[in-house]
């Protein structure tokens, strides 16, 4: 019993440890994944550093498509523990909701703009879909969309999914793009794709573009392909818990109803921590909380370990040792430890350095990289 015991948790560890090096291995880079072939894409490609025995050696003048500029400009992704816990829970979730007939759990993503609230959830997607994909082939198992230019309409909502599926007739030229466009129903040749193809998991990035009185009528849709498909949706953006707990309020009238219910439970004083909420408040999602990395006296190891993952991922002939930890304060303080920030800040360090043949990282060349403010 002890041996099996043993040996159930030695699995749970290795598929952990599966997941987050999938995760590490994912591009930075988009590739426009808002199509169904561009998110496969993403989904496959397992980016890896070049050799730089392979690249072109130090003093040689470099074109547009050396390996080097293309893989440094982008990176890849780095993660600290807060981000695999998320990443882990997530995949929990989603586990139990493909092996559930009913009582299916969405959830939210929220946090201020540039944490990486985006790559987290693209990573939880690119997760579920290789988890899929490895005991069946021709399932469709991730949606992933744009809120909607427009978001008054549900028509407009159920086109996006369709444009994923390529069920959504594009412009055949640029005379009929200009032309006033009439957005078609397409909720049947959609749900019928849905249902053939086995879809388990929607992903709606940019929710904070939409306010309560738009979410709302928008819901019930979702709940539809839910409790008819058993569809679980990931709502991602800054704000995305009060916009879609305010639109779940007004969609179903539960105002009364929850006001009841706070009064006969315990209140959450502090419902936010710096990673994940700690539990579900009535009506609620459970929600992932991404936050700029810390980087003060009570935690003085995640910034240092996130660069030193940008570090030996960085590929610089002469790279000193340690030249992003040696410059952690300063390059927190230029920052603030937003992910978005710190990306974009030493991968246009390391092309400088490679156009300028520095091929290092020193602060005079960091200090020397506009990033506002």
């Amino acid at each position: 019993m002890k041996a099996a015991v043993v040996s159930r948790a030695a699995a749970r560890t290795d598929r952990e440890k599966r997941i987050l090096i999938e995760a590490q291995a994912a591009p930075m880079r988009p590739q426009w994944m808002f199509t169904r072939t561009g998110w496969d894409r993403y989904v496959h490609e397992h980016l890896e550093p070049p050799d730089l025995q392979d690249c072109a050696p130090p003093g040689t003048p470099v074109a547009d498509d050396d390996p080097r500029l293309v893989y440094n400009s982008h990176l890849r992704l780095v993660t600290y523990p807060a981000f695999d816990t998320a990443l882990l829970k997530a995949h929990r979730v989603l586990w139990a909701n493909r092996n559930r007939r009913d009582g299916f759990l969405d959830m939210s993503i929220d946090g201020p703009a540039g944490t990486g609230k985006s790559l987290l959830l693209r990573e939880i997607g690119r997760s579920y879909q290789q988890s899929i994909e490895k005991h069946y082939t021709g399932r469709i198992p991730v949606i992933h969309i744009l809120a909607p230019q427009d978001t008054d309409s549900l028509v407009n909502w159920v086109w996006e999914i369709a444009r994923f599926l390529a069920l959504a007739p594009e412009p055949k030229n640029e005379e009929e793009m200009l032309q006033p466009r009439r957005v078609s129903d397409l909720s049947g040749p959609v749900q019928h794709v849905l249902e053939r193809s086995q879809t388990g998991l929607l992903l709606i990035d940019d929710i904070q573009r939409v306010t309560t009185d738009q979410l709302a009528p928008v819901l019930h849709y979702f709940d539809y392909l839910r409790n008819r498909l058993g569809i679980s949706t990931v709502f991602c953006g800054t704000g995305a818990q009060q916009v879609v707990h305010s639109a779940r309020i007004k969609a179903d009238d539960h105002g009364t109803v929850e006001s009841a219910l706070r009064q006969r439970l315990p209140s959450q004083k502090d419902e936010r921590n710096a990673t994940l909420m700690p539990g579900v408040t009535p009506g609620r999602l459970p929600v992932t909380w991404v936050d700029p990395l810390p980087f003060h006296q009570g935690d003085q190891i995640t910034w240092p370990r996130v660069l030193r993952g940008f570090e030996q991922d960085l590929r610089l002939h002469r790279l000193s040792e340690n030249a992003l930890v040696s410059q952690a304060s300063d390059l927190h303080q230029r920052t603030g430890g937003y992910l978005k920030l710190a990306s974009q800040l030493i991968c246009q360090a390391a092309v400088a350095a490679i156009e300028e043949d520095i091929e290092d990282i020193t602060p005079d060349l960091i200090a020397s990289i506009n990033m506002g403010g």
